[in-house]
């Protein structure tokens, strides 16, 4: 039995290796730019090995496919492999000669071309029309243009569904504007949709054809019990149509010294208070309102001495009035200090489009006065009893002392009395020394309790915020809350590492 398996195994291997043939095809043979064209390998026959392709011509594949079938025919059997290679070309391309092993020999695929062409743009008196249309055609980087595109179709056109295709420019920032106008012009209705186009950077710019699928129903002949409009939303079928608008050229022009903010604007910095105790926030808000590329306006960062300082994202909202792009840039930021500091002023600066001039805008200063904080830096309290000698009198807050000089001549019994002083201030020092650590030890163990009993991530948050620089644990979970706060993160965190940090000092 097995010697017959066998001799019937070999004698379909020979008739499918007798039968062996490789074909390459493509298809289409002919695109638009940004169309895919689909290389086609088949090949017949019993052990074959594919070539392996990752590009054709420069062009990256973007998707691969196969099929597989077995035939007989005249008592004959060949077996059929068909591999299927996506790419995107945009120039017209050679496709070249690959090899293809068949039974251990090797078969070359013949050389295929696919032509490129470039759109034919649909003009008037077309039954369908794309127009694309802006408000300028020479600009500054930054400053706003108005891009417009027109879909007109006769009043006896019919369509079932329409595909419009969306600009896609590099170097632009493109926003869509809530805005679609119907019109009539002749014998045409008009749909138009409206786009803000913001230049990045400085060039020539060619904006490229906009491309329309036209869909239209084709339905098939049914006849009898069938014929009837019941059955045709399961027997539609569409055929497609494709047009094209036209091309558009545009030159940005660079602003100088390299600034990307374009437009017209104003600042505004106000806080929630100017008198605050210790470790506890000040919140300051930036407004800046104005025309112009306001989605560009960069986060402000200040960097205030002896300050925690926490920089929110800022918000930003836009909307056309009047054909002009406007918006309200608004920030929060957070400043922690236990000493009296300084907000510094708040800068802008852009290119005028009404002066075509660069403008600098800033806020005024704001000075804060923290309550129960240290005082500035002084040196150490002196007593001067000789020109060599000097006793320093010792504080019972190790960080704060007032400076004080005296003056006075050298006698006996004065020595004894600063001797005794001496050693009464050193007591002093000692007991008031006992006290600022039982102090802090409170401090610590409030903080402790306080971290147990916060439910939810900002009050932990908030409560964290004065000691982001106290250990790196901290700062780690101060990241992970303000994630979890602002961009909608899940992240667990370890309130007992918190605890420990502040116990290890207790």
């Amino acid at each position: 039995m097995r010697q017959i398996l066998g001799k019937i195994f070999l004698i379909l291997i020979l008739t499918i290796s007798s039968f062996a043939s490789v074909t390459a095809t493509v298809t289409p043979k002919a695109i638009y730019k940004g169309d895919s064209v689909n290389f086609i390998i088949s090949a017949d026959g019993g052990d074959i090995e594919f070539p392996q392709i990752e590009e054709i011509a420069g062009y990256p594949i973007i998707g691969t496919s196969s099929s597989q079938s077995v035939n007989i025919i005249n008592g004959n059997m060949t077996k059929t492999i068909s591999k299927t290679y996506s790419f995107r070309p945009d120039k017209s391309v050679i496709i070249p000669s690959l090899n293809v092993k068949v039974d251990g020999k090797v078969y070359k695929t013949k050389e295929l071309k696919v032509d490129v062409l470039k759109p034919t743009a649909s003009t008037n008196g077309d039954p369908f029309v794309l127009e694309m249309k802006v408000n300028k055609t020479e600009a500054f980087v930054g400053e706003a243009i108005d891009l417009s595109i027109s879909f007109k179709r006769k009043l006896n056109a019919k369509l079932n569904k329409l595909q419009l295709g969306e600009p896609k420019l590099e170097d632009f920032w493109v926003k869509k504007v809530d805005k679609t106008d119907q019109s009539r012009e002749g014998d045409y209705i008009v749909e138009t949709i409206h786009y803000q186009i913001f230049p990045q950077k400085a060039g020539d710019y060619q904006i490229p054809a906009i491309e329309a699928l036209i869909g239209k129903v084709q339905r098939g002949r049914r006849g009898g019990f069938f014929d009837d409009p019941f059955f045709d939303s399961f027997t539609q079928q569409l055929s497609w149509q494709k047009i094209y608008s036209n091309e558009l050229h545009i030159k940005v022009k660079p602003l100088p010294n390299g600034l990307e903010l374009y437009g017209e604007y104003e600042i505004q910095a106000r806080v929630d208070k100017k008198r605050v105790h210790a470790n506890k926030p000040v919140n300051l808000t930036i407004d800046i309102k104005g025309k112009g590329n306001i989605d560009d306006i960069k986060k402000f960062n200040p960097t205030i001495d002896n300050a925690i300082v926490y920089a929110d994202e800022p918000k930003i909202t836009s909307q056309l009035v009047n054909g002009e792009y406007q918006g309200h840039f608004t920030q929060k930021i957070a400043i922690i200090s236990d000493q009296n500091f300084t907000i510094p002023p708040m800068e802008l600066k852009y290119f005028d489009k009404n002066t075509k001039t660069v403008k600098t805008i800033k806020t005024e200063p704001i000075d804060i006065e923290v309550i129960g904080g240290e005082k500035s830096a002084s040196k150490p309290s002196t007593i001067e009893v000789s020109p060599t000698q000097k006793i320093e009198a010792p504080s019972s807050n190790p960080q704060q002392a007032i400076s004080k000089t005296v003056t006075v001549k050298e006698d006996g019994y004065i020595k004894y009395l600063f001797l005794v002083l001496g050693f009464l201030l050193g007591a002093f020092s000692v007991i008031g020394f006992d006290k600022f650590k039982n102090k802090v030890a409170k401090k610590e163990d409030d903080m402790v309790k306080a971290i147990r009993k916060a439910k939810t991530d900002k009050a932990l948050f908030e409560l964290l915020l004065p000691y982001a620089k106290k250990d790196k644990r901290i700062s780690e979970a101060l990241n992970k809350l303000e994630a979890n706060i602002y961009k909608g993160a899940k992240n667990k965190i370890d309130k007992e590492i918190l605890m420990e940090v502040f116990e290890e000092e207790m």
